[in-house]
């Protein structure tokens, strides 16, 4: 699993800065003159006569999501026995510190990882990957994850300027959906259904609150996880389409809106009336999400990356929903993305092969891998992939349905270099009644204008 994969951005954002400032120096193909790009129709077959290495870089070094990589990585060697694939793993902060330069290199990878925001927005701006559209209509890409909108964060006009539009430069392996999870055990304990509107999961907390037991375990020590809470809060309230173009920077879009004052409200009134655990602000997030796959709490609001931490010691006992719309009416936005897109290197030599590869990596044969290896794949894996029970099947049935529809919404760290502090920030302040929804607000987008005036 990706764990603590959407922390790690946030809080890397600001400090990747410097890095992804950097000059081209002179590196061959900075200028975007020496770089090769496919260019109209591609072919999904390649020479296996010809013996190929193909370098590839990424951050899964956790158990499960490396076993996953090795695997795979193995049964395509297999496949083509012409091709060894040399994977060079380093951990999530380091990666992020040294991909650009390494992809700058005479001697980049053909294959790594990049991230949406900030850091593919350099490599698309240094011409140091290349678009993947023609690969996307010859292998099906563009319709293998639910809808061509679902690929929209991998999306950037040419150069690199315009976010979420344009061309297609990444392919993401995994998915991410955020949403409740919920102890089935004490949800039965308390006398209460799974709830299917708004209304009855704010009702759930008062009861549980009643009760003694936590409403929602949250450990905000590190700030960031109150900052899911409210996405998808504002999910809730707000309009999907006002919340992407915002993250994606479009011209004339605001955070200041109704809708977002009211998700700010209401996150300080779950506060005020105690919903979130006591002291849920001097608490770490490993801390209240290893007590919560002990059986303490009612629900937990994150995503898939922390499935395994609740399903391993609960196994079916935990149970997943997409917080519910005002009405019940089904198919309620919320956030989620795909996860950290692989590239290919505009230096390669082997971009048929790394497309392949990718290839290889994301279709159906590779999302049961990856669930046997406990997490989410970005493809459908097909019938019977997964226990019909558990936690991972409902986080399936909930990307499916949002990716579909296309309401899914972004990560809102995304949107500057500094939105991690400013919006992590001031939902801890707001948190303790130190702000009101509405300063809240205008702070958060006055960061937004500082980047995007």
């Amino acid at each position: 699993m990706m764990i603590h994969m959407r922390p790690r951005l946030s809080m890397s954002l600001a400090c990747l800065t410097a890095v992804l400032a950097l000059p081209a120096c002179g590196t061959p193909g900075a200028s975007g003159g020496s770089v090769s790009q496919p260019s109209g129709a591609v072919s999904t077959g390649f020479d296996t006569t010809k013996q190929v290495t193909l370098t590839m870089w990424d951050t899964e070094n956790s158990p499960g999501p490396s076993t996953a990589e090795d695997e795979l990585i193995q049964q395509f060697e297999q496949r083509y026995p012409n091709v060894t694939v040399k994977r060079v793993v380093k951990n999530f902060d380091d990666y992020m510190a040294t991909i650009k330069l390494a992809a700058s290199s005479s001697d980049a990878p053909d294959v790594f990882q990049g991230n949406e925001g900030a850091v593919d927005r350099a490599l698309v701006k240094a011409h140091l990957i290349v678009p993947l559209d023609d690969y996307a209509k010859a292998y099906g890409w563009d319709t293998r994850f639910g809808s061509s909108a679902a690929l929209n964060p991998l999306r950037w006009s040419s150069d690199g300027n315009q976010w979420g539009v344009g061309r297609l430069w990444g392919i993401a392996q995994k998915a991410e959906v955020v949403g409740a999870f919920y102890n089935k055990a004490t949800l039965q304990r308390l006398g209460l259904q799974v709830p299917t509107t708004f209304d009855q999961f704010q009702q759930s907390l008062a009861v549980a609150r009643s009760r003694g037991v936590p409403p929602i375990m949250v450990g905000n020590l590190d700030r960031w996880p109150l900052g899911h809470v409210f996405m998808v809060l504002q999910a809730g309230f707000d309009q999907a389409a006002s919340i992407s173009n915002w993250t994606y920077g479009q011209a004339g879009a605001t955070f200041d809106t109704a809708g977002t004052r009211k998700a700010a409200t209401v996150l300080q009134q779950w506060s005020d009336k105690g919903y979130f655990e006591d002291g849920f602000n001097g608490v770490s997030q490993e801390n209240a999400a290893a007590r919560f796959g002990k059986g303490e709490g009612l629900y937990f609001i994150t995503g898939p990356w922390e499935n395994q931490t609740f399903a391993g010691p609960l196994g079916d006992g935990v149970g997943f929903l997409p917080l519910p719309s005002l009405d019940g009416t089904p198919g309620a936005p919320t956030t989620g993305s795909l996860s950290l897109p692989f590239h290919i290197s505009s230096h390669s030599q082997n971009q048929a092969v790394a497309a392949a590869f990718i290839n290889f990596i994301t279709d159906q044969h590779a999302a049961k891998v990856v669930i046997r290896n406990g997490d989410l794949p970005a493809a459908n894996p097909g019938a019977a992939a997964v226990d019909p029970n558990s936690s991972l099947a409902a986080i399936a049935a909930a990307w499916s349905e949002k990716a579909k529809a296309g309401t899914l919404t972004p990560y809102l760290d995304w949107a500057t270099p500094t939105m991690g502090d400013t919006l992590f920030g001031g939902l801890q302040q707001l948190s303790e009644n130190r702000e009101t929804p509405a300063d809240f607000a205008a702070a958060v987008q006055q960061d937004w204008v500082k980047t995007h005036s």
